[in-house]
Formats: structure tokens, sequence, C-alpha cells
């Protein structure tokens, strides 16, 4: 590129910047009403909270929890007047867990949400957000959030009463645990791509079984961060369909990490492992049965399975290590990863163990997560990597091994294993086969050296490889003769290819050549006797080059 078309090229691009930033300066000056009101705040403070009738707390700042412990099965009810300098409607959102909840503003019921739990019903652990419309002019008017809880674990906490536009409790829900929404979404995403990846590109490759054992990784994995997420209540409502979900994803995620390991790095162990690891999704089986015979509830078996499946991985674990100091030096990237997510699962038993306000935010569950996800999903990449070079440099020594080092056209192998495959069934259908073989090469070699014969054989293949591009393969079956064979011949563009060689034959290309173009029959022909056919109509013109009949 000359200098004055960099100057001109670096004036145009510096042209186009000056006018996106006055066009962008010019159009932020218009004034327009947002259409998003992200205003919002936490009511924390001034609430009165009542028990069964009985004032128990005055100006109670929430989020905390009370130090009473006999709130189970018991009315609590927090009141307080709506700030006055609120003018315009609002919403009111209520976070509770395994709470039954009403609102109510100047005794006007609001919202109703019935949280008592029957035997079939799935309980929910964590946060419900109870969002209810407050009338045009709330302000100065007494709101009541009254509570009733199912739970005795959870009935001393009091959380968090958010109010402003719909818009803001929903910005409110995704500043919280967005993140773990966001990240649960993004490996669900990799989940599927994985998945297609494996039914399409990786088929009939030594990955596809890896590529699908990380795609249920993946998929369990993320969906535990979605289902663990109170932002995916903008999508489900209904939390309880999340947290079967979650109960899915913790029970299936060891068969697939199972899966993983053992086709993976091949441990001795593997056959074991694939056997005990179904315990798993036997053991979702038969809670699913007897909760929907009302006999027990996920909840019940929720942090069981959590001790167990944290077990099972250690075990496993500890046997990769194992395999790890024997020498397999591969296991080390699990061994990682496992560490991500032993981080993850300790710290999400903390969570069902101590519902402490502070530790309810699971973002570091997510990232913990999100690594281990993360360092498989390299792990696999890379593996495909290799595969892939592996693959190129065989199909490049392959290349190498059918290509005749002088004339870079098919060589003789080449042509004797395409036989072979043609050789397998009696030939039905269009094929044409063309022998050729240059004229006195001995003599020009002994006249004129042998760099004077490869040039001519080299030229003849050069041409012959351009004649035939896209029609048929050249292949040099020996010293001077090449033969060229069409399958599923085009007739039409193989007649023409034809007239260019017989126009070759007039230049300074000495060469015989003959052949023959079988047309689909349905009694068929042996690919032995075209080539014979081809071969005797080329020594027939070669003869009659002698005699001075034929050029």
């Amino acid at each position: 590129m000359s200098t004055k078309h960099r100057v001109t090229l670096l004036l145009f691009y510096l042209a186009f910047l000056v006018v996106v930033v006055f066009t962008l300066y010019d159009v932020s000056r218009v004034s327009l009403e947002p259409i998003w009101d992200t205003d919002h705040q936490t009511l924390a403070g001034g609430w009165t909270l009542s028990v069964d009738g009985e004032i128990r707390y005055s100006d109670l700042t929430i989020p905390t929890v009370l130090t009473d412990d006999d709130l189970y099965g018991k009315q609590m009810v927090l009141s307080r007047s709506i700030p006055a300098h609120l003018d315009r409607p609002y919403s009111i959102m209520v976070r509770t867990s395994q709470k039954a909840v009403d609102i109510l503003l100047d005794g006007e019921l609001l919202y109703h949400y019935d949280g008592a739990i029957d035997e079939r019903r799935i309980r929910v652990y964590g946060y419900i957000n109870h969002v209810a419309w407050l009338p045009d002019d709330p302000a100065g008017k007494l709101l009541e959030i009254r509570t009733v809880t199912n739970d005795a674990r959870s009935g001393s906490l009091v959380y968090d009463v958010f109010i402003g536009s719909r818009a803001a409790q929903i910005i409110a829900l995704l500043r919280y645990d967005g993140l773990s929404l966001l990240f649960g979404s993004v490996i669900l995403f990799i989940a599927l791509i994985v998945f297609i990846l494996a039914l399409s590109t990786f088929k009939s490759n030594r990955v596809q079984a890896h590529a699908f054992s990380l795609a249920g990784i993946e998929f369990c994995a993320g969906l535990w961060m979605v289902s663990n997420s109170m932002s995916t209540q903008l999508l489900f409502h209904n939390q309880l369909i999340m947290l079967v979900g979650g109960v899915i994803a913790m029970f299936l995620l060891p068969v697939f990490i199972t899966r993983f390991v053992t086709g993976m790095y091949a441990l001795k162990e593997s056959r074991i492992f694939s056997r005990v690891v179904l315990v798993f999704p036997l053991w979702f089986i038969v809670i699913s049965v007897l909760q929907l015979a009302g006999l027990t509830v996920y909840r019940t078996w929720f942090l069981p399975g959590a001790s167990v499946l944290l077990i099972y991985f250690l075990v496993l674990v500890a046997f990769c290590i194992k395999a790890y100091i024997q020498g397999n030096r591969l296991v080390g990237q699990f061994i990682i990863a496992f560490a991500c997510l032993l981080g993850a699962v300790i710290g999400e038993l903390i969570l069902l163990v101590l519902p402490v306000p502070s530790l309810l935010n699971a973002l570091f569950l997510s990232l913990g997560i999100f690594a281990f996800s993360t360092v498989l999903l390299r792990q696999v990449l890379t593996r495909i990597m290799e595969q892939m070079q592996r693959i190129g440099r065989e199909e490049y020594l392959l290349s190498l091994a059918h290509t005749d080092g002088l004339t870079r056209v098919a060589n003789r192998q080449a042509f004797e294993e395409r036989l072979s495959a043609m050789r397998d069934q009696m030939i039905s259908y269009p094929v044409a086969c063309m022998v050729v073989d240059v004229n006195n090469l001995k003599k020009l070699n002994d006249q004129e050296g042998h760099t004077a014969g490869d040039a001519i054989l080299c030229a003849l293949a050069q041409r012959l490889s351009n004649i035939f591009a896209g029609i048929a393969t050249v292949y040099r079956i020996g010293g001077d003769e090449f033969v060229v064979i069409s399958e599923g011949c085009d007739c039409t563009r193989y007649e023409q290819a034809r007239g260019r060689v017989m126009q070759l034959d007039q230049e300074d290309l000495d060469f015989a050549w003959g052949d023959v173009v079988w047309m689909n029959r349905s009694d068929g022909v042996s690919i032995d006797v075209l080539f014979a056919q081809s071969d005797e109509a080329m020594y027939q013109q070669k003869l009659l080059m002698k005699q001075g009949l034929a050029r």
C-alpha cells in the first residue's frame, strides 16, 4: 500500500470518527422520559413486629434474625406506614422462606400466598419473592405483612422488603444474584453447543463420548446454578419447578462426571465406578415415586443426598490422585476442576445448614461450579485439538503414501486400492477409463538425460490433471504410463475433456492413449475388463503411430 493511499485511508476514518462523535452529542441533547424506572428503596427501619397479636419489637430494622425460638406455626405481623414522599403507584416485594404470606394496606388484602404444604408437595429451600401492586397514592397508609412459618428453621428469619416500580424490583433481583442466572445460562448454552458438536462434528471421532459426557456435566452444572438463583422467578414464578431441576441435576451430575472420568482418563477402577454411580439415578427414581405416593418429600433427602454425593466425589478424586501419582498426568486437570467443585458443594452445604442472611447470596457457589465446568471444557477442547492435529498428520502421511513423488498425481498404490474397492461389486453405473503412455521415453532419457524425461512426465501429468479436474482422477501407475478413472461419469463433460486430450496429442507431447466409456447397464462389468480394454486401445493407437498411420 502506497503512502498516499495510507494517508487517504487515515483521513477517511478520522472524518468518520468526527461525524460519529458530533452525531452522538447532538442526539444526546434530546430529552426523553425513561421507560425503566429503576428507583427503589429497601424499607429497612421503623417496623413493628407482633407475634399472635402481642407486640414483640418496636422500631425493628430488617433483615434480621430474631432471638425467639417459639415462632413455628405462629403468626408474625410486620407493620409500618408507607413513606410520605412516595407520590406515585409502586409495588412491594417481600422475601420469605417456607412461610404463608398476606400483604395488606390499611386492612385491605393485596396479596395472599398459601404456605401450607401437604405431604405430596415439595418444600422450598431459600427465598420466595412475593410481589404485590400498591394502589394510587399509598403514602402514609399502614402496610402489614402477615406470615406464618411452616418450618422451625426459618421461623426466626426476617428478610428484606423492597418498595419501588416493577422494573425496580426486577433490577433488584438481578443485582442480588443475577450473575448466578447469567453464569448458569452460559453453561447451559455451552452444554447445548457441545451436545450439537458431539452429534455432528465429532461423530465417529474418539472424543465423541467425552463430548457427550461433558455436555451432561455442563447441563447439570448450569441447571444447578440456575435453580439456585432467585432471579429465575423472572422466568418461572413457581420456584418449585426450579427446585425439581436442582434435584435432578444433583442426582445426574455424578453419572456424567463418572462417565467423563472413566472414559477420558481410563482409571483401573472404571468398571466399579460405572456400576456404583447408578445408585444415584435409582435413588432419584425411588424418592420421586415415594413423593408421588405421599410418603416423603424431596426436602427430606436433599441434605443426605448432597452428603452422599460429596462422599462419592471424595472417593472418586482419591482414586484419581492415586492414578496421577502412578503417572497418569492427564487426570491432574480433573483434580484441579474437582477442587473448584468441592468448594462449591461445601458452600452449598453451609447454606443449607446455616441459613444466615449474609451467606444466602450464593455467588461464590456459582463461581466454583463455573470454574469446574470451564476447566473440564478446556481439557476436552484440548483433546479435540490434539485429535484433529493427529488426524491431520495421518491424512497428510496417507496422502504422501498415495502421491507420486515426481508428478504429484496419485500413485500406483492409490490406483491399486481404488481398483480393489471397485472390484467388490460389478459396475452398473457410468465409468470412463483412459490409459495414457509416453512414447520413446527411454530414448529421450538416453539422449538428453533423465531431467528431460522427468520434465515430459510432469508436463503431461499437469495437463491431464487440469483437463480432468472435477471429472476424474489421474494416476501414474508406471514409469511412463498414466491412468484416468472417472466414476459416475458425466458423459458430456468427459467428452469435452477427451477432446482437449486429442488437442494435446497435436502439441509437443508425444504420447499414445486409449479409453473406454461404460454406460449404465443392468448386467454390470468388472473394472479389470474396462482397464484391459483401455490398455488395448492405447496399444492399438501406439501400433498405428509406429506404422505412421496415426500421430
